[in-house]
Protein backbone atom coordinates (compact mmCIF):
# COMPACT_ATOMS: atom_id res chain seq x y z
CA UNK A 1 0.00 0.00 0.00
CA UNK A 2 1.50 3.22 -1.12
CA UNK A 3 1.78 5.87 1.76
CA UNK A 4 3.43 9.63 1.96
CA UNK A 5 5.15 10.55 5.01
CA UNK A 6 5.57 14.02 5.74
CA UNK A 7 8.11 15.47 8.13
CA UNK A 8 7.95 18.98 9.53
CA UNK A 9 11.52 20.73 11.01
CA UNK A 10 14.91 20.12 9.19
CA UNK A 11 17.03 20.20 12.50
CA UNK A 12 18.69 17.35 13.89
CA UNK A 13 15.46 15.46 15.32
CA UNK A 14 14.12 15.97 11.63
CA UNK A 15 17.05 14.85 9.63
CA UNK A 16 17.27 11.75 11.97
CA UNK A 17 13.71 10.77 11.56
CA UNK A 18 14.31 11.34 7.51
CA UNK A 19 17.19 9.16 8.06
CA UNK A 20 15.68 6.23 9.37
CA UNK A 21 12.40 6.53 7.58
CA UNK A 22 14.60 5.98 4.41
CA UNK A 23 16.50 2.89 6.07
CA UNK A 24 13.02 1.92 7.43
CA UNK A 25 11.30 1.89 3.57
CA UNK A 26 14.62 0.68 1.57
CA UNK A 27 13.57 -0.71 -1.52
CA UNK A 28 9.54 0.81 -1.04
CA UNK A 29 9.34 3.00 -4.14
CA UNK A 30 5.41 3.39 -2.92
CA UNK A 31 6.50 4.91 0.19
CA UNK A 32 7.10 8.64 -0.40
CA UNK A 33 8.79 10.60 2.14
CA UNK A 34 9.30 14.63 2.53
CA UNK A 35 10.97 16.93 4.90
CA UNK A 36 9.81 20.60 4.98
CA UNK A 37 12.12 23.36 6.40
CA UNK A 38 10.86 27.12 6.86
CA UNK A 39 14.60 28.49 6.21
CA UNK A 40 16.84 28.33 4.03
CA UNK A 41 19.26 25.55 5.18
CA UNK A 42 18.75 23.05 7.66
CA UNK A 43 20.29 22.02 10.95
CA UNK A 44 18.37 24.17 13.16
CA UNK A 45 20.63 25.20 16.55
CA UNK A 46 23.59 22.63 14.85
CA UNK A 47 25.79 25.50 12.69
CA UNK A 48 29.40 25.25 12.01
CA UNK A 49 30.40 28.99 10.88
CA UNK A 50 34.02 29.06 9.25
CA UNK A 51 35.92 32.45 8.82
CA UNK A 52 39.46 33.51 8.15
CA UNK A 53 40.64 30.11 9.55
CA UNK A 54 38.59 29.80 12.30
CA UNK A 55 35.84 27.32 13.13
CA UNK A 56 33.27 28.62 15.31
CA UNK A 57 30.35 25.95 16.63
CA UNK A 58 26.94 28.49 16.64
CA UNK A 59 24.90 25.69 18.93
CA UNK A 60 26.39 22.49 20.24
CA UNK A 61 29.93 22.11 20.43
CA UNK A 62 29.75 17.84 20.57
CA UNK A 63 28.33 14.84 22.07
CA UNK A 64 29.43 12.25 24.23
CA UNK A 65 30.14 8.72 22.35
CA UNK A 66 28.82 6.52 24.83
CA UNK A 67 25.84 5.75 23.10
CA UNK A 68 26.03 2.89 20.20
CA UNK A 69 22.95 4.54 18.32
CA UNK A 70 24.81 7.35 17.60
CA UNK A 71 28.22 5.17 16.42
CA UNK A 72 26.25 3.72 14.24
CA UNK A 73 23.99 6.80 13.17
CA UNK A 74 27.52 8.68 12.18
CA UNK A 75 28.92 5.53 10.86
CA UNK A 76 26.13 5.38 8.59
CA UNK A 77 26.49 8.59 6.87
CA UNK A 78 29.85 7.76 6.23
CA UNK A 79 31.25 10.01 8.76
CA UNK A 80 33.09 7.75 10.76
CA UNK A 81 36.47 8.55 9.99
CA UNK A 82 35.77 12.75 10.30
CA UNK A 83 35.41 12.00 14.32
CA UNK A 84 37.33 13.73 16.52
CA UNK A 85 37.95 13.19 20.18
CA UNK A 86 38.71 16.09 22.73
CA UNK A 87 42.02 15.89 24.50
CA UNK A 88 42.63 14.98 28.17
CA UNK A 89 43.09 18.21 29.44
CA UNK A 90 39.55 18.97 28.82
CA UNK A 91 38.94 17.76 32.23
CA UNK A 92 40.33 20.36 34.16
CA UNK A 93 37.25 22.82 34.38
CA UNK A 94 36.66 25.93 36.27
CA UNK A 95 34.01 27.38 38.88
CA UNK A 96 34.25 31.13 38.00
CA UNK A 97 33.93 32.96 41.64
CA UNK A 98 34.69 37.11 42.35
CA UNK A 99 36.74 36.53 38.89
CA UNK A 100 38.82 34.03 39.75
CA UNK A 101 38.96 30.36 38.57
CA UNK A 102 38.72 27.67 41.23
CA UNK A 103 39.40 23.91 39.76
CA UNK A 104 36.58 21.56 39.66
CA UNK A 105 37.15 18.86 42.28
CA UNK A 106 37.54 15.76 40.71
CA UNK A 107 38.75 13.93 43.57
CA UNK A 108 37.95 13.54 46.64
CA UNK A 109 41.66 15.33 48.17
CA UNK A 110 40.76 17.84 45.59
CA UNK A 111 37.26 18.61 47.04
CA UNK A 112 38.19 18.77 50.58
CA UNK A 113 40.91 21.22 49.00
CA UNK A 114 38.17 23.03 46.97
CA UNK A 115 38.56 26.73 49.15
CA UNK A 116 35.45 28.50 48.07
CA UNK A 117 33.19 25.68 50.75
CA UNK A 118 34.41 25.67 54.46
CA UNK A 119 34.96 22.47 56.07
CA UNK A 120 31.61 21.72 57.73
CA UNK A 121 29.87 22.28 54.24
CA UNK A 122 32.53 19.56 52.74
CA UNK A 123 31.46 17.65 55.58
CA UNK A 124 27.76 17.82 55.17
CA UNK A 125 28.05 16.59 51.38
CA UNK A 126 29.68 13.18 53.26
CA UNK A 127 26.29 12.30 55.37
CA UNK A 128 24.96 12.16 52.18
CA UNK A 129 24.00 8.37 52.61
CA UNK A 130 21.84 9.53 55.76
CA UNK A 131 19.54 11.68 53.71
CA UNK A 132 16.12 9.83 53.42
CA UNK A 133 14.62 9.67 49.76
CA UNK A 134 12.80 12.38 48.19
CA UNK A 135 9.05 12.22 48.09
CA UNK A 136 8.10 15.25 45.61
CA UNK A 137 8.22 13.96 42.25
CA UNK A 138 8.86 17.29 40.82
CA UNK A 139 11.16 17.84 43.21
CA UNK A 140 13.61 20.99 41.26
CA UNK A 141 17.37 20.23 40.99
CA UNK A 142 18.30 22.72 43.48
CA UNK A 143 16.21 21.73 45.97
CA UNK A 144 17.64 18.00 45.66
CA UNK A 145 21.24 18.98 46.16
CA UNK A 146 20.26 21.26 49.16
CA UNK A 147 18.56 18.28 50.58
CA UNK A 148 20.94 15.68 49.59
CA UNK A 149 24.35 17.28 49.67
CA UNK A 150 23.74 21.12 51.02
CA UNK A 151 23.05 24.20 50.41
CA UNK A 152 25.99 24.88 49.41
CA UNK A 153 26.73 22.17 47.11
CA UNK A 154 23.97 22.95 45.16
CA UNK A 155 25.01 27.23 44.44
CA UNK A 156 28.81 26.27 43.63
CA UNK A 157 27.94 23.13 41.22
CA UNK A 158 24.02 22.33 40.51
CA UNK A 159 23.53 25.91 39.42
CA UNK A 160 25.91 26.28 37.23
CA UNK A 161 25.73 23.03 35.95
CA UNK A 162 21.83 23.62 34.62
CA UNK A 163 23.04 26.87 33.54
CA UNK A 164 25.66 24.79 31.17
CA UNK A 165 23.43 22.42 29.97
CA UNK A 166 20.13 24.12 29.33
CA UNK A 167 20.93 27.86 29.72
CA UNK A 168 18.28 27.32 33.29
CA UNK A 169 17.68 27.85 36.55
CA UNK A 170 18.01 25.12 38.95
CA UNK A 171 15.15 26.41 40.95
CA UNK A 172 12.59 25.98 38.47
CA UNK A 173 14.26 23.33 36.70
CA UNK A 174 12.48 19.38 37.52
CA UNK A 175 15.39 16.70 38.64
CA UNK A 176 13.18 14.28 37.30
CA UNK A 177 12.39 15.76 33.87
CA UNK A 178 16.09 17.06 32.79
CA UNK A 179 18.41 14.55 35.10
CA UNK A 180 16.33 11.26 35.00
CA UNK A 181 19.08 9.42 35.91
CA UNK A 182 19.95 11.17 39.31
CA UNK A 183 16.51 10.64 40.55
CA UNK A 184 16.32 6.96 39.67
CA UNK A 185 19.45 6.13 41.57
CA UNK A 186 17.77 7.93 44.17
CA UNK A 187 14.97 6.07 44.11
CA UNK A 188 16.35 2.59 43.95
CA UNK A 189 19.37 3.06 46.00
CA UNK A 190 18.44 6.07 48.41
CA UNK A 191 21.93 7.26 48.37
CA UNK A 192 23.64 8.70 45.39
CA UNK A 193 26.84 7.87 47.47
CA UNK A 194 25.57 4.18 47.66
CA UNK A 195 24.34 4.26 43.81
CA UNK A 196 28.23 5.15 42.65
CA UNK A 197 29.76 2.19 44.55
CA UNK A 198 27.04 -0.41 43.11
CA UNK A 199 27.49 0.89 39.74
CA UNK A 200 31.21 1.43 39.65
CA UNK A 201 31.26 -2.45 40.23
CA UNK A 202 29.38 -2.95 37.37
CA UNK A 203 31.29 -0.60 35.33
CA UNK A 204 29.75 3.00 35.40
CA UNK A 205 29.10 4.72 31.64
CA UNK A 206 31.89 6.55 30.05
CA UNK A 207 32.07 8.61 27.11
CA UNK A 208 34.40 11.26 25.76
CA UNK A 209 33.38 14.81 24.08
CA UNK A 210 33.68 14.08 20.48
CA UNK A 211 33.06 16.60 17.81
CA UNK A 212 34.13 16.08 13.18
CA UNK A 213 36.85 17.58 11.52
CA UNK A 214 35.35 20.06 10.29
CA UNK A 215 32.61 20.86 12.77
CA UNK A 216 29.14 19.56 13.91
CA UNK A 217 27.73 21.49 10.38
CA UNK A 218 29.62 18.32 9.05
CA UNK A 219 27.12 16.18 9.97
CA UNK A 220 24.33 18.47 8.99
CA UNK A 221 26.10 18.59 5.40
CA UNK A 222 26.09 14.72 5.13
CA UNK A 223 22.50 14.78 5.81
CA UNK A 224 21.84 16.95 3.61
CA UNK A 225 23.70 15.49 0.39
CA UNK A 226 22.05 11.81 0.90
CA UNK A 227 18.54 13.14 0.99
CA UNK A 228 18.36 16.05 -1.05
CA UNK A 229 15.93 15.15 -3.15
CA UNK A 230 13.51 14.35 0.16
CA UNK A 231 13.87 17.94 1.52
CA UNK A 232 11.71 20.96 0.78
CA UNK A 233 13.60 24.84 2.09
CA UNK A 234 11.89 27.73 2.00
CA UNK A 235 8.48 25.95 3.37
CA UNK A 236 6.90 27.67 6.53
CA UNK A 237 3.99 25.51 7.76
CA UNK A 238 1.47 27.70 8.98
CA UNK A 239 -2.11 24.55 9.25
CA UNK A 240 -1.95 21.27 9.56
CA UNK A 241 -5.67 19.37 9.35
CA UNK A 242 -7.12 15.80 9.59
CA UNK A 243 -9.57 14.61 7.44
CA UNK A 244 -11.02 10.79 6.39
CA UNK A 245 -7.72 9.78 8.43
CA UNK A 246 -4.89 11.67 6.13
CA UNK A 247 -3.30 14.78 7.11
CA UNK A 248 -3.32 17.88 5.14
CA UNK A 249 -0.08 20.84 6.00
CA UNK A 250 -0.60 23.95 4.13
CA UNK A 251 2.77 26.29 3.72
CA UNK A 252 2.58 30.01 4.09
CA UNK A 253 2.96 29.82 -0.11
CA UNK A 254 -0.24 28.07 -0.29
CA UNK A 255 1.43 24.63 -0.99
CA UNK A 256 0.04 21.74 0.45
CA UNK A 257 0.97 18.25 1.03
CA UNK A 258 -1.06 15.09 1.63
CA UNK A 259 0.32 12.98 4.76
CA UNK A 260 -0.66 9.66 5.96
CA UNK A 261 2.19 10.00 8.78
CA UNK A 262 2.94 13.53 10.18
CA UNK A 263 6.23 13.48 11.96
CA UNK A 264 6.34 17.16 13.62
CA UNK A 265 9.96 18.14 14.94
CA UNK A 266 9.44 21.78 14.96
CA UNK A 267 10.30 23.55 18.43
CA UNK A 268 7.20 23.69 20.75
CA UNK A 269 6.19 27.35 19.89
CA UNK A 270 5.96 26.62 16.27
CA UNK A 271 4.50 23.23 16.67
CA UNK A 272 1.63 25.10 18.48
CA UNK A 273 0.93 27.41 15.97
CA UNK A 274 0.10 25.22 12.97
CA UNK A 275 -1.45 22.45 15.13
CA UNK A 276 -3.87 25.06 16.77
CA UNK A 277 -6.75 24.52 14.46
CA UNK A 278 -6.10 20.65 14.51
CA UNK A 279 -6.17 19.97 18.01
CA UNK A 280 -6.07 23.09 20.57
CA UNK A 281 -5.74 20.11 23.25
CA UNK A 282 -1.83 19.50 22.06
CA UNK A 283 -1.32 23.25 21.11
CA UNK A 284 -2.13 24.49 24.55
CA UNK A 285 0.72 22.12 26.48
CA UNK A 286 2.92 22.74 23.55
CA UNK A 287 2.80 26.55 24.36
CA UNK A 288 3.59 26.61 27.51
CA UNK A 289 6.74 24.67 27.17
CA UNK A 290 9.54 27.71 27.57
CA UNK A 291 12.89 28.15 26.21
CA UNK A 292 15.83 30.37 27.31
CA UNK A 293 17.54 32.83 25.26
CA UNK A 294 21.43 32.60 24.34
CA UNK A 295 23.86 35.23 23.31
CA UNK A 296 26.48 32.91 21.69
CA UNK A 297 29.67 34.79 21.28
CA UNK A 298 32.74 34.01 19.63
CA UNK A 299 36.16 36.34 20.51
CA UNK A 300 39.61 34.96 18.72
CA UNK A 301 42.82 36.34 20.46
CA UNK A 302 46.35 36.07 19.71
CA UNK A 303 47.88 33.53 22.23
CA UNK A 304 50.49 35.93 23.42
CA UNK A 305 47.84 38.30 24.41
CA UNK A 306 47.60 36.17 27.97
CA UNK A 307 50.40 35.98 30.16
CA UNK A 308 49.15 32.55 31.14
CA UNK A 309 47.29 30.81 28.50
CA UNK A 310 44.10 28.96 29.94
CA UNK A 311 44.34 25.63 30.00
CA UNK A 312 41.28 23.04 29.94
CA UNK A 313 37.87 23.26 28.71
CA UNK A 314 36.69 26.18 30.24
CA UNK A 315 34.76 27.50 33.50
CA UNK A 316 30.90 28.11 34.52
CA UNK A 317 29.41 31.20 37.22
CA UNK A 318 27.25 30.22 39.72
CA UNK A 319 23.91 32.66 39.70
CA UNK A 320 24.93 34.05 43.06
CA UNK A 321 28.08 36.35 40.64
CA UNK A 322 25.36 38.01 39.22
CA UNK A 323 26.50 37.73 36.36
CA UNK A 324 24.30 38.07 32.77
CA UNK A 325 27.81 35.53 31.24
CA UNK A 326 26.98 31.60 32.28
CA UNK A 327 30.44 30.90 30.97
CA UNK A 328 33.34 30.72 28.72
CA UNK A 329 34.71 27.14 26.77
CA UNK A 330 38.29 27.39 25.58
CA UNK A 331 36.83 26.14 22.08
CA UNK A 332 40.54 25.59 20.67
CA UNK A 333 41.26 23.79 23.35
CA UNK A 334 38.97 20.86 23.21
CA UNK A 335 39.13 20.57 19.59
CA UNK A 336 42.68 20.69 16.86
CA UNK A 337 41.68 22.59 13.88
CA UNK A 338 39.17 25.18 15.80
CA UNK A 339 41.63 28.26 15.06
CA UNK A 340 45.75 28.83 14.53
CA UNK A 341 47.97 26.94 16.80
CA UNK A 342 48.96 31.07 17.35
CA UNK A 343 45.23 31.62 18.34
CA UNK A 344 42.78 31.18 20.93
CA UNK A 345 39.07 30.70 20.38
CA UNK A 346 36.57 31.30 22.95
CA UNK A 347 33.10 30.99 23.28
CA UNK A 348 31.24 32.63 25.68
CA UNK A 349 27.58 32.47 26.66
CA UNK A 350 25.17 35.32 28.14
CA UNK A 351 21.35 35.27 28.66
CA UNK A 352 19.50 32.15 29.99
CA UNK A 353 16.24 31.58 31.75
CA UNK A 354 17.45 33.94 34.81
CA UNK A 355 17.54 37.01 31.73
CA UNK A 356 14.86 36.21 29.69
CA UNK A 357 14.85 40.12 28.35
CA UNK A 358 19.10 39.68 27.35
CA UNK A 359 18.71 39.51 23.55
CA UNK A 360 17.30 43.11 23.81
CA UNK A 361 20.32 44.64 24.14
CA UNK A 362 22.15 45.68 21.08
CA UNK A 363 24.88 43.39 19.13
CA UNK A 364 27.68 45.47 20.33
CA UNK A 365 26.80 45.91 24.05
CA UNK A 366 26.92 41.99 24.44
CA UNK A 367 29.81 41.31 22.77
CA UNK A 368 31.39 44.14 24.81
CA UNK A 369 30.20 42.27 28.22
CA UNK A 370 31.48 38.56 26.98
CA UNK A 371 34.87 40.75 26.16
CA UNK A 372 35.28 42.64 29.50
CA UNK A 373 34.08 38.71 31.08
CA UNK A 374 37.49 37.29 29.38
CA UNK A 375 39.60 39.86 29.86
CA UNK A 376 38.32 40.84 33.96
CA UNK A 377 38.74 36.89 34.65
CA UNK A 378 41.80 36.09 32.18
CA UNK A 379 43.87 39.17 32.80
CA UNK A 380 44.24 40.74 30.12
CA UNK A 381 44.16 43.59 28.41
CA UNK A 382 43.84 42.45 24.28
CA UNK A 383 41.31 42.87 22.23
CA UNK A 384 39.95 40.10 20.26
CA UNK A 385 41.15 39.66 16.17
CA UNK A 386 37.83 38.13 15.47
CA UNK A 387 34.66 38.02 16.46
CA UNK A 388 31.26 35.73 15.93
CA UNK A 389 28.18 36.61 17.21
CA UNK A 390 25.16 34.61 16.90
CA UNK A 391 21.69 35.38 19.16
CA UNK A 392 19.39 32.55 19.84
CA UNK A 393 15.68 34.32 21.04
CA UNK A 394 14.67 30.39 21.84
CA UNK A 395 17.76 28.40 22.61
CA UNK A 396 16.94 25.51 24.56
CA UNK A 397 13.53 24.12 26.29
CA UNK A 398 13.44 24.18 29.73
CA UNK A 399 12.40 21.21 31.75
CA UNK A 400 10.82 23.19 34.36
CA UNK A 401 6.90 22.51 35.55
CA UNK A 402 5.32 24.16 33.16
CA UNK A 403 7.40 21.52 30.99
CA UNK A 404 6.32 18.45 33.53
CA UNK A 405 2.38 19.54 33.07
CA UNK A 406 2.91 19.94 29.21
CA UNK A 407 4.23 16.60 28.86
CA UNK A 408 1.43 14.72 30.50
CA UNK A 409 -1.27 16.38 28.54
CA UNK A 410 0.68 16.01 25.31
CA UNK A 411 1.36 12.21 25.90
CA UNK A 412 -2.57 11.71 26.76
CA UNK A 413 -4.00 13.49 23.48
CA UNK A 414 -1.31 12.33 20.89
CA UNK A 415 -3.45 8.96 21.96
CA UNK A 416 -6.06 10.04 19.81
CA UNK A 417 -3.81 11.06 17.19
CA UNK A 418 -2.52 8.27 15.05
CA UNK A 419 0.08 8.60 12.80
CA UNK A 420 1.06 11.74 14.52
CA UNK A 421 4.76 11.84 16.30
CA UNK A 422 6.21 14.57 18.11
CA UNK A 423 9.85 14.32 17.70
CA UNK A 424 12.20 17.46 19.36
CA UNK A 425 14.71 18.56 22.07
CA UNK A 426 11.91 19.52 23.92
CA UNK A 427 10.91 15.99 24.78
CA UNK A 428 13.42 13.01 26.33
CA UNK A 429 16.17 15.28 26.19
CA UNK A 430 18.02 18.41 24.45
CA UNK A 431 21.19 16.35 23.63
CA UNK A 432 22.68 15.09 20.13
CA UNK A 433 22.50 11.29 21.94
CA UNK A 434 18.84 11.92 22.69
CA UNK A 435 17.63 13.25 19.58
CA UNK A 436 18.94 10.66 17.66
CA UNK A 437 17.62 8.12 19.76
CA UNK A 438 14.15 9.47 19.78
CA UNK A 439 14.21 10.05 15.94
CA UNK A 440 15.16 5.99 15.82
CA UNK A 441 11.99 5.22 18.28
CA UNK A 442 9.42 7.33 16.61
CA UNK A 443 10.64 6.29 12.83
CA UNK A 444 10.39 2.68 13.98
CA UNK A 445 7.26 3.30 15.75
CA UNK A 446 8.82 1.30 19.10
CA UNK A 447 6.84 3.27 21.75
CA UNK A 448 9.37 5.10 23.71
CA UNK A 449 6.30 5.91 26.78
CA UNK A 450 7.85 8.39 29.26
CA UNK A 451 11.36 8.00 29.79
CA UNK A 452 14.51 10.17 31.58
CA UNK A 453 15.71 12.25 28.87
CA UNK A 454 19.30 10.69 29.30
CA UNK A 455 21.04 7.69 30.60
CA UNK A 456 23.99 9.02 31.75
CA UNK A 457 23.48 12.74 33.47
CA UNK A 458 26.15 14.20 32.24
CA UNK A 459 25.31 13.49 28.41
CA UNK A 460 24.16 16.95 27.59
CA UNK A 461 27.05 18.52 29.56
CA UNK A 462 28.15 19.78 26.34
CA UNK A 463 25.27 20.98 24.70
CA UNK A 464 25.98 25.11 25.79
CA UNK A 465 29.16 24.84 28.17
Amino acid sequence: MSKTIIIIGGGISGLAVLHYLKQKYAGRPDVEVLLLEKDTAPGGTVRSVVRNGCLFEAGPNGFLDSKPRTLEFIAGLGLADELVKAGRDVRIRYLCLNNVLHPFPMSPAGFFGFRPMRLREKLRVFAEPFVARGTDPDESVYAFGARRLGEKFSRLFLDPMVSGIYGGDARETVLRAAFGRIYELEQRYGSLFVAMMKLRKGGMPRGTLTSFRQGQGEMIAALCRRYQEHIRLNQEVVKVSRDNGRFTVTCADGVAYGADELFVSAPAYQAAAFLEDMSPALAGPLTRIRYSPLAVIGLVFERKAFPHPPAGFGYLIPSSENKEVLGVLWESNIFPNRCREDQVLMRVMIGGARHPDILSKPREALTALALKEVQTTLKTDASPVETFFVPWPKAIPQYDRAYVEAERGLEEELKKWPGLYLVANYLHGVSLNDCIENAYQAANSEPAGPRSPSQNQFDKYSTVI
